[in-house]
């Protein structure tokens, strides 16, 4: 299992819930049938490492047990991450009771429900978002999470963010990006190193806000009976 991502810091802090407004997507208002967890946005770069100077290999390798796995690649690492986030966020809304299944990043959108959408990003020292890219190096670098609930059937869903083309990073991996300022979850800030135990709390925290959402939804539709 890995556990760690050494090219960001980890942790769990709420930064801001961000309201939704009519001239965006669509909130949530009535109760669903099922609420899809799309897979989450992060993107790997693939990196030429130097070649490692051989070393006498130790008996247990010559008698072929015990021998260390080779670290994961920046591919297996997203892939982790962006698995985890989507595992702990069905997790989550299962044991709440609330009907929620995965749908992969690219799939077609149905027709009606719910669905949990997001994006994982970096902040420079700058304080401007990035497109987080897993192993573009650069050392300890602020992760963020940034989180959208869609009513589905209202329209297409908007943007989380858009990329500033005029910036020099514009066609690149970790190009500058500006949020919609009208996200119905909000944003979240990782730090740590616990990659586990982190995601997994960003996770619950994006759980909670779906099962406020519903629990009013379902006041609502009784309310009207």
């Amino acid at each position: 299992m890995m556990n760690r991502l050494p090219e960001f810091t980890f942790g769990i802090c709420l930064v801001a819930m961000l309201a939704a407004s009519p001239g965006a997507t669509a909130a949530p208002v009535t109760t669903p049938s099922a609420v899809y967890v799309s897979d989450f946005d992060l993107t790997a770069t693939k990196i030429q490492q130097p070649e490692p100077v051989p070393k006498s290999a130790p008996t247990s390798e010559h008698l072929r047990y015990g021998r260390p796995k080779p670290p994961p690649t920046p591919e297996q690492r997203a892939r982790y991450l962006v698995d985890l986030m989507s595992r702990s966020l069905l997790d989550d809304l299962h044991h709440a009771g609330i009907p929620a299944q995965r749908l992969p990043l690219g799939a077609p959108l149905p027709s009606s429900g719910w669905l949990i959408r997001g994006g994982f990003l970096e902040a420079d020292a700058d304080g401007r978002l990035h497109r987080a890219v897993i192993g573009a190096g650069g050392g300890s670098k602020q992760l963020q999470v940034v989180a959208a609930i869609d009513q589905l059937g209202a329209g297409a869903p908007q943007p989380l963010y858009t990329i500033d083309g005029a910036a020099p990073s514009g066609k690149l991996p970790g190009a500058i990006v500006t949020l919609n300022p009208y996200l119905a979850l909000g944003r979240f800030v990782l730090a740590g190193l616990d990659l586990d135990r982190n995601v997994k709390n960003a996770a619950a925290e994006i759980a909670d806000q779906v099962k406020m959402r519903f629990a009013v939804s379902r006041s609502d539709k009784s309310e009207t009976k």
